[in-house]
């Protein structure tokens, strides 16, 4: 049997899909083929949500340009992290006095509520200790005068049964005698 050259090169032909499939797809990564698009989508799609918000922060730089995470990439809007970050410093101590001399105002008007209510209380307070003192020392005068007159009227009734007590025994002592003689 006589082989021809172009005999073994006909057997060794194999179709372009069996090379492709054999040198360039790798068997285990052949599974992963089908996420490669949807992987790509989400990549963009999330990279469209970044550059969204990118867009918005840097039209309205101004709204956020007190927030420590935009301070620290500010060089991402085109400014200065140092700079932003002392203009942040002096903003926050404006607000910071400011919410404190709103505070002390409030507790002042809270204190001169207060005091109105204080002075009110002891206004009225005052003008019941001049009614009802008067009255209770009135009352309590009458009170110890009528025990003052029970107590005499107590020792007047003592007084007339100690005499007729005594008045008895003499009558009494009077008509033993009077029967012993």
């Amino acid at each position: 049997m006589s082989t021809k050259a172009t005999d073994t090169l006909d057997t060794t032909k194999e179709n372009v899909e069996d090379v492709f499939k054999k040198y360039f797809i790798p068997p285990q990564s052949g599974q992963f083929t089908k996420w490669g698009q949807a992987i790509m989508v989400i990549l963009l799609f999330g990279l469209m949500f970044i550059g969204i918000l990118f867009a918005y922060i840097y039209a309205n730089y101004t709204d956020y340009q007190n927030r420590i995470s935009v301070i620290t990439n500010a060089y991402l809007f085109g400014k200065d992290p140092q700079n932003q970050f002392e203009q942040y410093m002096k903003n926050s101590e404006g607000e910071l006095i400011s919410s404190v001399m709103n505070n002390i105002q409030s507790t002042s008007n809270n204190l001169e509520t207060v005091d109105a209510r204080l002075n009110s209380g002891a206004s009225r307070l005052s003008n019941e200790v001049q009614t009802e003192v008067p009255e209770k020392y009135a009352e309590t005068n009458s009170l110890g005068i009528s025990i003052q007159k029970n107590i005499a009227s107590l020792r007047d009734t003592v007084s007339k049964l100690a005499g007729s007590f005594v008045l008895g025994n003499y009558i009494k002592d009077g008509a033993i005698n009077t029967v012993k003689s």
